[in-house]
């Protein structure tokens, strides 16, 4: 007698080969949790240099490796500030900071708690005495609004400006939020350490992981509060994070099909009025983990294993309540889905339950319905394909972050003292055993990766020092510009090559020059981490055809170039022409720039390959190197001729300029006028053509 009459293991083995095929597997689950955890790091190092005294955490389906490609998941950042002190008690309070005591009255929500401000000079509160302007008060204290973050990002990113629950944002592949870290674990996440269970999940080590975690309390106040402008949610992400990353590869497989159940039937049945979230189906992942034993949690059992995660949904459906797992007094539904459409969605529950979990075949995202119908179809990208490409996603955000968290440092804005003394702590760390011991393996990498940027810009920052002043270069610049080779394959080079330039050392800058050109072949890809997107490939192939399991940053960094930055501090390392590109801005274009511009705009800013044929132009003309310097032009020009080249340009107006100041070197103003133009055309506002035109028409 057939022991499968449904014939649920080869389904479940056939679901979890297409999953394995879309990228939900061990290997690329591990290598999304490294790259962002390595981002958190980042961030939170920049941070440090800048004046923002921040720690990052990732959270969310991208950090936890629970998405794919087809998903479209956004990233979601909880930034924690460092520099406020919440209390639980009196006795926590700290001399000559912030303090905000948590308060927990009788009408308080449950994981909510108000704020109160506390004084810094005294372990007394704040009390208010009938100012104006005041911030919001009950019974004379006064407490802190969850619509400061809100206030600030609507100045911050003005019409760029999003706000989503606690999340405030620029753009929709983003949830920032920004929070305050409790110094102890609130009362109600404590006693979920003490609740009963039954034993095999949690395990005891990530329980103790858990207790070392901290909670957050973010800016959402109770939909139903009276007060909801004043109150807080806590939050356990921490804690959440660590249950996630324990879960097999069969209980992921699990939550990302689960995920994509749910994003089906929130297109098909829900409106825009209900809201069942992945945060939801995560709730639903640890309440069955917990009650179903680990040896149920198998390959061939996979469909089984989504069929008990429904079954837990469709109890706390009948029930009409979804317990937060560690908080159990919240409802989860409450705020999100009506009653009217819960019992909607039960209805539509039990009928897959009932017919062998039909709606598989119906999910769209990354083809999986029709990848579970016919898997061997020629149709569908292969899988080492896949993985390349996500591997591609992975590596060129990474890159581009990593360039754009640096960026935002080495603005104009950045006190370079500052700068200076986080450049010789970063210097001594290998030296320092206990520096090294206190700091996370991913602290560890984040520092290795950020050092040859620092490096680049402290040297070129030093040489500008050096060649305003007209003083005698020292050795210590030149190993400062060669630890910064390894920023990627062009950009540090052409620092280099720019400051041998402008100091008049322009056979070395020949050499430098010849160098760059020689390691720009085929294989180098143009990587920006200005935000701007391009015609070409927004993730390129910097991988080979067969798919690497294990790359890191240092591999990659190798096949790429950056776009070449110059700041004010480095302005005597920069071609005199250049230097229109830091006050591009006209009239009010100031007004018109992106949030991601406004960290670059007021530098120079140029493609590594366009800027390597200007300076060989300019470096060869001084040299009386004719022949030569004809030929430089001529690559620029085919720039433009190339459609490959021209579609991964990320700074195109700039290229159009530096060709357009070649013609006006030339003598030919006509053609110097028609480049200038044309990039004015294709880019009208914050453009330093508008200078060129003026000065070449005499219109100032």
């Amino acid at each position: 007698m057939d022991r499968d009459p449904d014939h649920k293991a080869w389904m479940s083995l056939r679901l979890s080969r297409v999953l394995d095929d879309i990228g939900v597997n061990r290997r690329v689950v591990r290598k999304r949790r490294e790259t962002f955890l390595l981002r958190e790091a980042v961030e939170t190092i920049t941070d440090k240099i800048s004046v923002e005294n921040m720690t990052s955490f990732h959270f969310g389906s991208q950090s936890e490796g629970t998405t794919t490609l087809g998903m479209n998941s956004d990233i979601d950042l909880l930034g924690c500030d460092n520099e406020t002190n919440i209390m639980s008690d009196w006795l926590d309070w700290e001399d000559g900071i912030q303090n905000f005591l948590m308060v927990k009255e009788e009408s308080t929500p449950p994981q909510h708690y108000w704020l109160q401000w506390i004084r810094k000079d005294s372990p007394e509160p704040v009390r208010y005495n009938g100012q104006e302007n005041c911030l919001p008060h009950i019974d004379g204290r006064v407490f802190v609004s969850n619509k400061i973050w809100q206030d600030e990002g609507k100045r911050k990113y003005g019409n760029d400006f999003r706000c989503s629950g606690p999340s405030v944002s620029f753009c929709e592949e983003w949830d920032i939020v920004h929070a305050y870290k409790c110094k102890v674990l609130p009362p109600e996440v404590d006693r979920w350490f003490h609740r009963p269970r039954r034993g095999h999940w949690p395990t005891p080590e990530m329980m103790q992981a858990a207790r070392e975690c901290s909670c957050f309390l973010v800016p959402d106040g109770h939909f139903e509060s009276l007060n909801e402008n004043i109150e807080w949610r806590l939050s356990p992400s921490q804690i959440e994070r660590i249950l996630v990353f324990s879960f097999t590869t069969v209980q992921l497989k699990c939550y990302v099909v689960l995920k994509m159940i749910k994003k089906y039937i929130m297109e098909q049945y829900l409106s825009h009025h209900s809201k069942l979230t992945s945060f939801h189906c995560k709730t639903v992942m640890f309440f069955t983990i917990e009650r179903i034993s680990p040896e149920k949690w198998r390959e061939d059992r996979l469909i089984r294993c989504i069929g008990y995660c429904l079954q837990t949904l469709e109890f706390f459906l009948m029930r009409g309540h979804c317990p937060h797992y560690i908080i159990p007094e919240v409802n989860l539904f409450e705020g999100k889905i009506t009653r009217r459409y819960q019992l909607l969605l039960l209805e539509k529950l039990k009928e897959n339950l009932n017919n062998n979990l039909m709606i598989l075949y119906d999910l769209k995202y990354d083809i999986l319905g029709q990848r579970f119908r016919s898997p061997t179809s020629d149709m569908f990208e292969t899988r080492s394909t896949i993985f390349r490409k996500i591997n591609n996603v992975l590596a060129g955000d990474l890159i581009k972050w990593v360039s754009s968290r640096f960026l935002n440092v080495a603005n104009n804005e950045v006190n370079p003292e500052q700068f200076l003394r986080f450049f010789t702590f970063i210097s001594i760390i290998p030296e320092n055993d206990y520096i090294i011991h206190v700091l996370t393996r991913y602290e560890r990498r984040a520092i290795s990766v950020l050092k040859p940027l620092i490096y680049s810009f402290l040297a070129s920052v030093t040489s500008s020092f050096y060649i305003q002043h007209k003083l005698q270069f020292t050795q210590e610049i030149f190993q400062l510009y060669e630890r910064s080779l390894d920023t990627d394959v062009t950009s540090s080079r052409l620092k280099l090559a720019s400051m041998l330039y402008c100091r008049g050392y322009l056979r070395r800058a020949v050499d430098v020059l010849n160098d760059v050109e020689r390691r720009y072949d085929d294989n180098v890809h143009a990587v920006c981490g200005c935000g701007r997107k391009v015609l070409g490939n927004e993730h390129p192939d910097v991988f080979s055809e067969r798919a690497i399991n294990d790359w890191n940053y240092e591999t990659v960094i190798r096949k790429v170039a950056l776009c070449v930055k110059f700041t004010w501090f480095e302005a005597f390392c920069v071609p005199p022409f250049l230097l229109y590109e830091m006050n591009r801005a006209v009239n009010d274009d100031v007004q018109h720039r992106h949030i991601t511009e406004k960290a670059w705009m007021d530098m120079a800013v140029a493609d590594s390959r366009q800027y390597l044929f200007y300076l060989q132009y300019i470096t060869f003309g001084k040299l009386g190197l004719r022949h030569r310097q004809v030929q430089a032009h001529l690559n620029l020009l085919n720039c433009f001729r190339n459609q490959d080249m021209t579609n991964t340009m990320h700074h195109p107006e700039t290229a159009c300029n530096l060709l357009g100041h070649c013609y006006e070197m030339e003598g030919n103003l006509e053609m110097a006028l028609l480049n200038y133009s044309v990039s004015l055309y294709n880019y009208p506002r914050n453009n330093a053509a508008n200078w060129h035109i003026r000065r070449l028409t005499g219109n100032q």
